[in-house]
């Protein structure tokens, strides 16, 4: 593919390695066009080679995505490709209400937040063991801590052996598309993935599924007189894994820049603790790993003046919606502790809000808290930074070099 400009961008060029590597330009030049049809790339859960990207309509604007996602009843999650892929269908994403309301309603009472503070101490341990042997030296954050933590935070959850993580983290990135694989490797990853947790769950009901781990409370949930099957306890277990730790490594990976990339702004939180939850949410939304999620039209209906039919498969880019400068003053400037009308759309709006975005938060503060506890600055090493440009699904990177000086 020929190199794509935010001169020469359009619908079609959308999902090409120069825009998934800086989509922010491109998005800005093809905003007063949203939504724009001919966008076609794969949702996650997919097998490239196997499966047939759609075509879709683009939105990029902030008020169309909060419309489309605010609107379940006309713009569906349920995702027929995925469906018919070898993948399996991961909890709450795809689906639609009541069926959606129900899960939720039983999974919000496994995963609270007091559940989720619980693990503050120890997470912040472990990235103490992950970035303490590294003083004062090179090392690439995304081979560390950004690639390690989440998936070593997931075993926790999970009362899995911390010694799975490995294959955690193989799983996440080979469902999520963001590593290269052929057809039949991807489609091993996912019966893998599959089979290990049914192994699991098995063996915790069979225990009888009474600690306070998430799977035992998975077990136990009920909401007026439902719980959940077996296999939906299932499939909620490497729903956590695969979207939980691709949007945490993308962002763990993101701060670490940031902070190299705004020393000024590092020595603020180490004078400032307070100022820690701002950073970290306008990191957020300048470079949040979530980019868009796909919606299918349950009928004729009409956005930013267009027609959008039925069976109109729709993208709604929430990073888009994120710089749009309609819902933001300076919207491409990194302005940490900004204060405005409107939340960032990093986590989703409506009804599918990320769940899981209390524990995404509580692993990025305990890595600044720790980071500005242990070092007096982060500055870029002599590797470039490089990001990655396998999907579109997430802005993250493949390489963050840093040199954390004590």
């Amino acid at each position: 593919m020929s190199s794509v400009t935010p001169e020469n961008v359009s619908a079609e060029t959308l999902s090409a390695p120069d825009v998934i590597a800086n989509p922010y330009p491109y998005y800005a030049t093809l905003r007063d066009q949203s939504p724009i049809f001919g966008y076609s790339d794969l949702p996650p859960g997919t097998v490239p080679g196997q499966d047939a990207a759609p075509a879709s309509w683009a939105v990029l604007v902030s008020d169309q995505v909060a419309h489309v996602a605010r609107h379940p009843d006309i713009y569906s999650s349920r995702d027929p490709l995925q469906e018919a892929s070898g993948a399996p269908t991961l909890m709450l994403v795809n689906h639609d209400d009541p069926h959606h309301r129900n899960l939720r309603n039983l999974v919000q009472g496994a995963f609270t937040a007091s559940r989720v503070a619980s693990h503050r101490e120890w997470i912040a341990a472990r990235v103490r063991e992950l970035l303490e042997p590294h003083a004062n030296r090179e090392v690439d954050v995304m081979q560390g801590l950004a690639a390690d933590l989440p998936a070593i935070v997931m075993t926790r959850m999970l009362d899995m052996p911390q010694s799975d993580f490995p294959n955690f983290r193989r799983w996440a990135t080979a469902f999520m598309l963001s590593t290269p694989l052929s057809p039949e490797q991807r489609q091993a990853s996912n019966e893998e993935m599959f089979a290990y947790f049914s192994a699991k769950v098995d063996e915790r009901i069979a225990a009888g599924a009474d600690s306070d781990c998430f799977i035992d409370a998975l077990v136990q949930a009920e909401f007026e007189g439902g719980a959940l099957s077996r296999e939906e306890v299932i499939r909620f277990c490497f729903t956590l894994v695969v979207a939980g730790s691709e949007t945490t490594t993308g962002l763990l990976g993101n701060l670490v820049w940031l902070m190299a990339t705004y020393p000024q702004e590092f020595q603020a939180l180490k004078q400032y603790p307070e100022r820690i939850d701002g950073f970290i949410e306008e990191a957020l939304r300048f470079a949040g790993p979530p980019q868009r999620l796909f919606r299918i039209a349950t009928q004729d209906t009409e956005l930013g003046g267009k027609t959008i039919s039925k069976g109109d498969w729709v993208a709604i880019f929430f990073a888009a919606a994120n710089h749009d400068p309609a819902a933001w003053d300076q919207p491409d400037e990194f302005l940490p502790g900004r204060e405005g009308p409107r939340a960032h759309a990093t986590f989703g709006q409506g009804v599918h809000s990320c769940l899981g975005s209390m524990l995404v938060r509580l692993e990025a503060r305990c890595a600044v808290e720790v980071i500005c506890e242990l070092f007096s600055s982060v500055r870029p090493g002599q590797a470039p930074f490089v990001r990655q440009t396998a999907t579109q699904l997430s802005y993250a990177l493949d390489a963050c070099p840093v040199i954390f000086e004590s």
